[in-house]
This record gives C-alpha cells, sequence and structure tokens, in this order.
C-alpha cells in the first residue's frame, strides 16, 4: 500500500478498536518504558499468540533499530510456555524499536499474521527538539494572523437534510480566509439556544477525500477538510486532484518562504474556522476545542498553539514533529524533509506556544509519526499536559488483548 494512502486512513484506523487477527504478538517490557536511563538494561517479553494462546513451533524473525544508530536482527521458534526474551540498551536519550513478524519456512511473513512493533525510552525527560526554532518564529505567525484579520468573515452554509438526522442539523461550509475558502461540514444540534453550547473543531489526516464527519448532540462542530476543495463528489473528483493539484501536497523540496508552504495556508483555515466558531450565536462563549488525528493531530497542535481561545486539544497519532530528528540521528518517520522555512510548521515548536491543557496519544512502535519526535512534542508543552503510549501500536494498527500502556502528565496547573 502506497504511504500516502497509508496515512490518509491512519487517523481512522487509530482511533478505533482493532479486531484481534488469528495471530499476533503480545509484548511486555520488564518496566514501564517509558522510564529507563540511558545505558541501562531493557528487557522486552513477547509472546506470539493464535486465537488468545501462546502459539509454539512458529519461526520468527526479529530486527531491533535505536535512535542510537545501532541495529540487530535474528531469529527465534516460539515457545507457548515462555515468551521470547530480548536484551538490549540506548546509549542516549531516545528509543529503541523491536520489530518482528512470524515467518513460514520459506522466510516469508505468513498471512493474516500481525507484526509486533515494540519500543521502549531512555531518559523520556531529555528527548528535545534536534533543531533550533526560527527566531522570527513569534512573528512570522502575528503577521499572519493580522493578514488573516484582514479578510472579512464571510461564511455560506447549505443546508444537507439527507445527513441531518437526530435532532441535529448539518450543513456543507465554505468560509472565506486568506488564499483559499475553508471547506467542510457543520453540525448544530436543532433549536439550540444561545450560548448554550461548547464548540469543537475535528481536523483530518493526511488525505484527499470527502472530510469524514459525525453529527455531535452536545456541541456545535465543524469538521475541517485540510483542502479546499468541493465535499461530497464523487471518488474521480478526489482522485484528480489527487494526481494534480494536490500531488505529495506539503512535500515541498524547496520553501524560498514560509508562505510558500501548503501548510501555511492549511493553518490559516484552521484558525478561520475557529473564529467562525467562535462568532455562532449557539456558542456558549467559554468551551472551545480542537481534536484530530495524524495530519489531523498536527492541525490540532497548531490550532491550539496559535488561538489562544482554544481551552483545550486533543492529539492523536501526532504527525511533523521534530523535522530535524532524523537528520540528528534519530529513527526517521514518513515525514517532510527539515528545511529552515518548514520548522514553523513543526508540530514540537508550535506545542511551546499552547496555554490550554492538551492531551496525546501515541504508539510506541508508530514509525510514521516517531515516538522520539512526539516526545519531543510532549516535553516543549508547558502547559497542563498528559501523553498516553500504547506498546505494540503503530500509525494504522493497536494490537488486541489489552496491550500494555505507559503514561506522563505534567505542566503548568490552572
Amino acid at each position: 500500500m502506497r504511504k500516502t494512502a497509508f496515512l490518509a486512513v491512519a487517523a481512522t484506523l487509530a482511533l478505533v478498536s482493532t479486531l484481534a487477527a488469528k495471530t499476533y504478538f503480545k509484548g511486555v517490557c520488564d518496566k514501564d518504558a517509558l522510564s529507563y536511563k540511558s545505558g541501562e538494561e531493557i528487557v522486552f517479553s513477547v509472546s506470539l499468540m493464535e486465537d488468545g494462546k501462546p502459539k509454539g513451533g512458529q519461526k520468527v524473525k526479529y530486527v531491533r533499530r535505536g535512535d542510537d544508530g545501532k541495529t540487530d536482527s535474528g531469529e527465534f521458534v516460539s515457545d507457548a510456555g515462555r515468551p521470547f526474551v530480548y536484551k538490549t540498551s540506548v546509549d542516549r536519550p531516545g528509543y529503541v524499536h523491536l520489530k518482528m513478524e512470524a515467518v513460514g519456512d520459506d522466510g516469508k511473513p505468513l498471512k493474516d499474521a500481525d507484526k509486533f512493533d515494540g519500543g521502549a525510552c531512555a531518559d523520556f525527560d531529555k528527548i528535545a527538539p534536534s533543531a533550533p526554532e526560527p527566531k522570527d518564529f513569534d512573528k512570522y505567525w502575528r503577521a499572519r494572523k493580522r493578514a488573516l484579520k484582514k479578510v472579512p468573515m464571510k461564511a455560506e452554509l447549505t443546508p444537507l437534510p439527507e445527513k441531518s438526522k437526530g435532532g441535529i442539523d448539518v450543513y456543507e461550509i465554505k468560509i472565506d480566509s486568506l488564499g483559499e475558502p475553508v471547506r467542510g461540514y457543520l453540525s448544530i444540534p436543532k433549536n439550540a439556544a444561545e450560548k448554550s453550547l461548547p464548540a469543537r473543531a475535528v481536523f483530518q489526516g493526511y488525505s484527499v477525500s470527502d472530510m469524514h464527519y459525525w453529527p455531535m448532540g452536545d456541541c456545535i462542530a465543524i469538521f475541517v477538510s485540510p483542502h479546499s476543495m468541493d465535499m461530497g463528489k464523487d471518488k474521480a473528483y478526489y482522485d484528480e486532484l489527487k494526481k494534480g493539484k494536490l500531488a505529495g501536497f506539503g512535500f515541498e523540496k524547496e520553501l524560498a518562504s514560509p508562505k510558500d508552504s501548503y501548510f501555511d495556508g492549511m493553518i490559516l483555515r484552521d484558525l478561520r474556522a475557529l473564529e467562525y466558531l467562535r462568532s455562532r450565536p449557539e456558542w456558549n462563549g467559554r468551551e472551545l476545542t480542537v481534536s484530530g488525528g495524524s495530519m489531523g493531530g498536527f492541525q490540532a497542535i497548531a490550532a491550539a498553539a496559535l488561538d489562544p481561545k482554544v481551552t483545550g486539544c486533543n492529539s492523536s497519532i501526532t504527525w511533523m514533529c521534530d523535522l530535524g530528528g532524523k537528520g540528528a540521528g534519530r529513527l526517521g518517520g514518513w515525514l517532510p524533509e527539515y528545511l529552515p522555512n518548514r520548522a514553523y510548521f513543526d508540530s514540537a515548536n508550535l506545542g511551546k506556544r499552547i496555554k490550554c491543557p492538551v492531551e496525546i496519544d501515541a504508539g510506541l512502535g508508530d514509525y510514521t509519526c516517531p515516538p522520539s519526535g512526539v516526545t519531543a512534542l510532549y516535553n516543549n508543552i508547558s502547559s497542563p499536559k498528559k501523553i498516553v503510549f500504547t506498546q505494540g501500536r503503530t500509525h494504522g494498527y493497536t494490537p488486541p488483548d489489552s496491550p500494555a500502556k505507559y503514561s506522563r502528565s505534567g505542566g503548568a496547573q490552572k
């Protein structure tokens, strides 16, 4: 599957329960996977499972990588009576990644068998962004927000009666912005009184498709497309954009200015969507939250960083974190290459500006959005914050059978 196609559905896949496959791995560390120190022994215990029970007699291959640049590989035969134990360490602040897959006699991965992508961290609190942020970071965004403010707020709502169910009105929405307009969907409970409802903005992952939405009965909700394009069209319409105007969006090879980044216009549209929510008479004037997964998680972080009226942020499998990480020797992910003018859109740099509470969900095996980068984001946030890492979770897969979770919380309390 192409990376772009994978990432397009990743946010949705990561936010729902994964059905148990017939064969999968269950792995744990000998202690909290985020609690190791540099040079300390890390012990993984991993069992191959079939229908919920340990499975023996199966050949398994493994590869160990790490932010220390070291690799190791091998194979073993699973034992139903005891897990396979793998010991390693990492000699600097960072992560180790242990990947396993069941293979047949021909050495090829078994069909319908899940892989294991486990991880552990050394010196969690010491992981920071790899590259310095631009000196004019705040000046740049102040100027962009001033330019946005000069564009009059003009919104067009098209009622969608076929989508309006359960006492909730749904509209296609178009809002003028700096450059191209905001596009997406809006849902509002019918007959909502003035100043009676919280507001929420939901952002979508890397894709060129109709905006996913689900009507919410307890708030005003706007579902913001990452692109300024028509909603509700057939697949051919989006496929044409994917092959043409929006092919490889955000992955520019050069950026003469931050304004040339696709993400500049995207974030400004996100900010305009929040401004619109605040203009709704039904908004209670107090609660304004943002959420999203993958690229949607990046947008949620950016929105919370750049709009001080946001009161809560939930970001899952967050993209665009620590873009300079690979160049500094950390394990890379599926990310745009670091460029100085792309650093204005680095989630870790944006996170430093957030004032509201933030919750982050992440995977220890997610190497679309590497855990070191997500940790750099978390450590750069000074507001109330919580992060939960799931053992074995990748960008689009969560292991069945209650995988281990490891959390941290902190930040200034309001």
